[in-house]
């Protein structure tokens, strides 16, 4: 079938630092895009056309944008080459995992989370446990870095540019947008779209009816009241819609179980229902902005001389959400056109 998706345009944004260089984060977000592409069921799409897909986005990485801030922070160190080596490894294991289960690997909404994981030999206490064994790991670099965004404002400057930069060329450009987001990288995002949508310089004040056709928070900490307490939109008086972005089709938020960073999930009284409300999104379809939540994120730490003993598995990992199946079809759905009115 005719696919043209020169007008599309995927916009990446990490979370916590460290990363690996920029170049590697970038290749290994396509990566799991594409794969989680690769194997959709073609009953979602209604026509068999997700190899094909998955093919044209290989032949054309410009498609594929990066938002890459980690360098932004004065103590970011990138990730070695040993590292980045091993970390490809257990992103060879999370698509693995993803190809073998196929939709399976989602956890369906009428499925009991216990049983879902039990059938996968899985022990559901073993990977709260797990969380629990990262949170302090994890939360700390999730300070920090927070820390540094709400103080310093040279380096939130330096943070958002990336994605501003990212926006103005595909608006520039006629594309379609899509954004994908991760950990920190959410909220980044979030004020970098209500500045497209209130500021008034030129700058941003010229895109003003420009849209983000999709936009995606994985692993997002927006539900948390502190960092809602970081936002631009906390100078504004609740119940207008200078509280909000005005420039969001779709909002999809996806948490994985045991995710520490994602413990508020639920982003409907926070953020849905007061935008439907203001007619920023419509009542129906309700899919316009949904939690998918409590899924499953196979990720394994990589293994080197500071976690011998500590726990393996990690659900606040990005890669374990861009292969979520749910996010593979939507985002074929974008790039073929066919999000839903």
């Amino acid at each position: 079938m005719a696919m043209d998706i020169s007008k599309k345009r995927i916009i990446m944004i990490h979370g916590l630092a460290s990363k690996p260089p920029e170049k590697d984060f970038y290749e290994q977000w396509k990566r799991c895009v594409i794969e989680n592409i690769k194997v959709i069921d073609d009953k979602y799409l209604k026509s068999p056309v997700a190899k094909e897909l998955a093919g044209r986005l290989e032949q054309n990485p410009e498609t594929f944008v990066s938002a890459y801030w980690a360098n932004a922070t004065p103590h970011h160190i990138e990730d070695d080459t040993t590292y980045v080596k091993k970390l490809k490894v257990q992103i060879d294991e999370v698509i693995k995992e993803r190809k073998r289960i196929k939709d399976k690997f989602h956890v369906g909404t009428k499925e009991k989370v216990g049983s879902f994981f039990k059938s996968r030999g899985l022990d559901l206490a073993n990977i709260l446990t797990s969380a629990l064994t990262i949170k302090d790991d994890v939360m700390e670099r999730f300070l920090r870095e927070t820390e540094l965004y709400n103080r310093d404002q040279y380096i939130a400057d330096r943070m958002r540019g990336p994605l501003e930069a990212a926006l103005r060329n595909a608006w520039k450009d006629n594309c379609d947008v899509a954004i994908l987001s991760h950990s920190m990288g959410t909220f980044i995002a979030y004020d970098v779209l209500w500045r497209f949508s209130h500021r008034t310089i030129e700058a941003f004040k010229k895109f003003h009816n420009k849209r983000v056709q999709l936009f995606v928070t994985m692993g997002s900490p927006l539900g948390d009241s502190a960092i809602r307490g970081m936002l631009f939109s906390r100078h504004h008086k609740k119940g207008g819609k200078r509280q909000f972005p005005t420039n969001i089709d779709f909002w999809h938020n996806y948490s994985c179980l045991g995710d520490v960073v994602a413990h508020h999930n639920n982003f409907s009284d926070e953020y849905y229902e007061p935008m439907r409300k203001l007619n920023i999104f419509p009542d129906k379809p309700k899919f316009r902005a949904i939690d998918y939540t409590n899924l499953h994120n196979p990720f394994e730490v990589v293994s080197h001389s500071g976690n011998k003993e500590k726990e393996k598995r990690n659900p606040h990992k990005s890669y374990g959400y861009l292969v979520q199946p749910r996010l593979g079809s939507w985002l074929a759905d974008f790039l073929l056109g066919r999000l839903r009115h």
